[in-house]
């Protein structure tokens, strides 16, 4: 388990990547959004130009009707993708990063733990335990896979990157 440390360095590199990361997308969701309501703003007020210009006789209904109806169209689409923005929730980025803290610790919160605790936690997450030559051989369990080949590569580079490879 101790494999799994994440030096305190690494740990609070990835967290403010990830934050700065959240904030960059927040902010070009939120200027997405703008431009686009300010689109549908705009073809209400063009709407609402052509509708007293029919009503001035400037315009023909029929010129009026065409015109709205595809400016309508247009304004339903830009609806539809502020929607989308406004219902697509950010990844919660905070969980992540303080799951691998958590990780990071669990070496030495394991040693912590009565036997039947580590126990459990043992058949969680390894597969397969078998002793061979009075050592311990195991395998990984899907779970702990999954995670490790996400983050392993990441925290590989960024330990190189600040000189913490041993």
């Amino acid at each position: 388990m101790r494999e799994l440390v994440i030096p305190p360095a690494i740990l609070d590199w990835l967290g403010e990547a990830v934050l700065n990361s959240d904030r960059t997308e927040q902010a070009a969701r939120a200027e997405a959004n703008k431009k686009l309501q300010a689109r549908h703003d705009q073809i209400e007020a063009r709407i609402g130009t052509m509708y007293l210009d029919k009503l001035d006789g400037r315009i023909t209904q029929e010129f009026f009707d065409k015109q709205a109806g595809s400016l309508r169209r247009e304004q339903d689409s830009l609806l539809c993708k502020i929607q989308d923005i406004r219902k697509a929730t950010p990844v919660p980025s905070d969980h992540a990063i303080d799951t691998l803290r958590l990780t990071s610790r669990a070496s030495e919160l394991f040693l912590q733990q009565p036997a039947v605790e580590q126990r459990r936690l043992l058949q969680m997450v390894v597969q397969k335990p078998a002793w061979k030559d009075r050592t311990l051989q195991t395998a990984c369990s899907n779970r702990l896979k999954f995670c490790a080949t996400r983050t392993g590569k990441v925290i590989e580079t960024k330990r190189r990157k600040l000189g913490l490879d041993n």
